[in-house]
């Protein structure tokens, strides 16, 4: 099973089915519906709402490296995609064990934090909901824990990669 390798936390990936603009992928045996909004005419950057979420997205290949360099809304991640061998899942589970700081997606207002200090969390469960442009969008726990450290409160404005929380 390919697998995606995003600044260190591995998502396995399922088939992807559909046709333009909406596509449907297995991510870690969830299902998520990407809708393509547009492209520029440059090419370089796609516009994509996933998860009630638009982003511009913007995929280059690494010159010396077999990474690629993605930006998602201004932000930088480095991206390695692989074919998963049974070696890979030991690695995975460190990984997935230690703690996930969130981020900002984008710059916006903080227009409720809807997780506290110490509480349980499952993944992909809302922790604050984020207004950018007129929109709302929840930002989502990565993974089951507990909120270890809130950086943001409600009103609070962000930019890209601000840091919003730590969940352990």
């Amino acid at each position: 099973m390919p697998s995606l390798t995003v600044e260190g936390r591995r998502y396995r990936l399922g088939e992807l089915a559909g046709e333009d603009p909406l596509w449907k992928v297995l991510v870690d045996g969830k299902s998520v519906t990407l809708e393509m909004l547009g492209q520029p005419s440059s090419g370089q950057t796609l516009f994509i709402r996933a998860g009630g979420r638009v982003m511009a997205v913007s995929v280059r290949r690494h010159e010396y490296r077999p990474v690629y360099l993605v930006e998602v809304n201004g932000q930088p991640l480095t991206v390695a995609f692989e074919e998963e061998h049974p070696s890979a899942e030991a690695s995975e589970s460190a990984v997935a064990d230690g703690p996930a700081l969130v981020s900002s997606p984008m710059a916006g207002k903080i227009a409720s934090v809807k997780a506290r200090v110490d509480s349980k969390v499952q993944e992909g469960q809302s922790l604050m909901v984020l207004e950018a442009m007129k929109m709302q969008n929840d930002i989502a726990s990565p993974k089951t824990g507990v909120v270890k450290e809130l950086y943001v409160k409600h009103g609070d404005l962000v930019k890209a990669g601000d840091r919003l929380c730590l969940v352990s």
